[in-house]
Formats: C-alpha cells, sequence, structure tokens
C-alpha cells in the first residue's frame, strides 16, 4: 500500500527502541545514556506525569470521555502511565518492539499494548471514547501518512469521541508573502527529507550509532481541511505553554467524530 511505503521513519523508532528506549521517546540534552544526566525510570515518567497534568486539563475543557483511549506512539509509556490512571482502559500502540517491550514491564494492568506498522490501529469500529497522541506525528515520513492513521482514528471513535493530537503546525501570514513562505516551506521539506534518507544510509553502514529523527511540519489549513472531510466537528487549535521541558510550547489540535 502506498501509506505503508512512505513510513520510512519506522527505521528510526525500531532502532532507538533496542538503543536508548528514553531517549529516543525524550531526547533532551544531556539524557542519553551516555549523557551527562541520563534518563531513570523515576525521572522519566515524571515528566510523563507533570506534562499529562496539562494536558487533561485542556482535554476536559473541550469534552473527554472516560472509557477506552488509544495512545498512538505509546513508545516506553512516558504518558501510557498516567493515562492508565484516568482511563478505564488504555491501548498502546508503536511500531517499536523495544519500547513497547519497555513499556510492557512498566505500565499497569488496564493497558493493551500493540506492535503495529504504524498507520493501522488493530481496534474494531467504534470502539474507542478518545484518541491521545504526543510527539509522534511530529516524526512521519510524510504527511499523507498522517492523513490516513487520522482516518483510522476517524474510524476506531464511537459517535461523540474525542482526538488530542500534538504536532507541529503552520499558520501562513496572508498577503503577497504566503507564496514565498510556502515555496521555502516545500524546499526545506525537501531537504529534510533528504537529509532523514542520508542518516538511514549512514546508520545503516555504520557509519554513526544514533538513528535519524525526522521532524516535519503541518500546515493548519491542510489539518482542518482534513479533518472536516472525514466528518470531525467541533475542530479546534490549542497552543499550550508550560509543564515539563518536552512540553514547553505547542500545539494541540482537539476535534469530535460527529
Amino acid at each position: 500500500m502506498r501509506a505503508n511505503k512512505s513510513l520510512a521513519s519506522n527505521e528510526e523508532w525500531k532502532a532507538w527502541g533496542e538503543i536508548d528506549p528514553l531517549y529516543g521517546v525524550a531526547a533532551l540534552r544531556g539524557r542519553a545514556k551516555s549523557g551527562a544526566d541520563p534518563w531513570t525510570d523515576e525521572s522519566f515518567y515524571e515528566t510523563g506525569g507533570i506534562d499529562w497534568n496539562l494536558f487533561r486539563s485542556k482535554w476536559e475543557q473541550y469534552g473527554v470521555k472516560r472509557n477506552t483511549c488509544v495512545e498512538i506512539g505509546c513508545g516506553a509509556g512516558r504518558m501510557t502511565t498516567h493515562l492508565a490512571r484516568y482511563f478505564e482502559r488504555v491501548h498502546g500502540l508503536d511500531v517499536s518492539v523495544g519500547m513497547v517491550e519497555y513499556a510492557r514491564a512498566r505500565v499497569p494492568g488496564n493497558v493493551l499494548l500493540h506492535v503495529t506498522t504504524g498507520l493501522e490501529i488493530p481496534l474494531p469500529d467504534g470502539s474507542a471514547d478518545a484518541v491521545f497522541s504526543t510527539h509522534v506525528l511530529q516524526h512521519f515520513s510524510t504527511t499523507d501518512a498522517a492523513a490516513d492513521y487520522i482516518r483510522e482514528m476517524y474510524r476506531v471513535l464511537i459517535p461523540g469521541g474525542t482526538i488530542m493530537l500534538h504536532l507541529p503546525l503552520i499558520v501562513w501570514p496572508w498577503g503577497t508573502l504566503e507564496g514565498i513562505h510556502k515555496l521555502v516551506h516545500r524546499v526545506k521539506c525537501t531537504l529534510d527529507g533528504c537529509l532523514a534518507q542520508l542518516r538511514r544510509y549512514a546508520f545503516r553502514l555504520q557509519l554513526t550509532n544514533r538513528p535519524a529523527m525526522q521532524v516535519i511540519w503541518y500546515e493548519s489549513s491542510w489539518l482542518y481541511t482534513r479533518l472536516e472531510e472525514l466528518g470531525f466537528g467541533d475542530i479546534e487549535i490549542r497552543i499550550l505553554f508550560g509543564a515539563s521541558k518536552m512540553a514547553v510550547q505547542h500545539p494541540f489540535v482537539f476535534a469530535t467524530k460527529r
């Protein structure tokens, strides 16, 4: 399938799960295994709790049901452990076996973890009340892949179910400069994609011990249009400030399945 072929980024996340699952999830300066202040389980999961307290309050303002939640890109369970204390059941999805195994030994019993290809949600239609994701969609290879995944989110949600998704957003300026900004952005995306692929080749050839970590950005108008086309409503974009260093300033999109 076209969508599966676009997920070149799966390669690095599988590698991070084997090499350094905590740093792969939370790549802060000095926090790698070989860094000056490497992550411990205590400090790693503590940052998840700090962030979840902020995220939860905003989701509650928007409106969220607390039965079944799907977390896209659960990684080593930084957020999963805290989602599990809020929702009755949590399904955590990730492409990395290493990260899922790390999380499985540490998350509560009401969490079910799934290793996926990165674009499917292994749940029946209309079986989830909420879908959550942070620091994941920014690492997809293409925006088309994210659109396919959002379609899956819509499928598994119940009517009235909600999403809370973090992803880097661009809002273009009005007027004559818009076209210039878009052109520069397209060039940057092309160069970033080529650089990420070169880093993948370098890692395969063992020229570096650090897997790639590609980051992409989403046009706000593109995102809004995709959500509306699928059938989402009450679409809101909020910029959240505060919490841990992992979430100092992050945009989230909220939407409800009609």
